[in-house]
């Protein structure tokens, strides 16, 4: 009898352990498929299945994701818009991130910031070729075509995530007080930049802006970030 159980309980650590092993080589997948820097293609709400139209950028590299984006709609001055970033790995589902810090701005809306720092997702994904489909456990699902393989630069800054890719920009930094956030592509002169704005949200909790199409000046010298209006942010390591 006592062989008996002494077996079961073999099989059964052994199917937990292939379980696990799995598990650990499907998340190791997931990352590998996720890195890159991606474009929105749509949004899809879960519970109400909301189609949600937005213009925005998600990506993942080094371990590091930094996520932006705009809702589409007008008037576009009042468009709600959305930021992410912090670390991420291999996961239960295939990746766990870790928002450290979640931004939502609302323009006319009272707060206009909502700031949340440590939420954790879990999401699969479903990479075919350039594109790639991620589930959230909520249900959402948001779908994307790759812009590229984010070749390039990506920093961690005092709160928030830098990055310089694909010839492209991402930045989202703030707190509770302030946050700036953006995409577009750039183009370097030394350590002056010239930042073509894709979408851009910032915000304060008495009021948010919005920006899309337009031009910015900053420069980076790879310790700090500044913006030609004097806001700055400080890099805390390049990964």
């Amino acid at each position: 009898m006592h062989r008996r159980w002494r077996r079961l309980f073999a099989l059964g650590w052994l199917l937990t352990s292939l379980a696990m092993t799995n598990a650990q080589a499907d998340g190791a997948e997931a990352v590998k498929a996720a890195e890159g820097l991606w474009a929105y293609t749509s949004l899809q709400a879960g519970g109400t299945g909301q189609m949600m139209p937005l213009t925005g950028v998600i990506l993942y590299k080094d371990g590091l994701f930094a996520q932006q984006s705009i809702f589409a709609g007008e008037p576009f001055d009042t468009q709600g818009a959305m930021a992410h970033a912090g670390p991420f790995g291999a996961g239960p589902k295939g990746i766990h991130m870790t928002a450290e810090q979640t931004i939502s701005t609302a323009p006319g809306k009272d707060p206009a910031l909502k700031f949340r720092r440590d939420t954790e997702h879990d999401i699969s994904v479903d990479r075919a070729g350039e594109t790639m489909t991620i589930v959230f456990g909520s249900g959402t699902v948001q779908k994307f075509k790759r812009i590229g393989p984010a070749r390039g630069d990506i920093y961690r800054l005092q709160n928030g995530v830098l990055a310089l890719v694909d010839d492209h920009f991402v930045l989202v930094a703030g707190d509770e007080q302030a946050v700036v956030t953006g995409y577009g592509k750039f183009k370097r002169n030394g350590t002056a930049y010239d930042l073509q704005v894709i979408r851009w949200a910032e915000a304060t909790p008495a009021k948010a802006t919005n920006r899309r199409d337009a031009n910015l000046k900053a420069t980076f010298d790879g310790k700090t970030f500044a913006l030609a209006d004097g806001r700055a942010f400080q890099v805390v390591a390049k990964k």
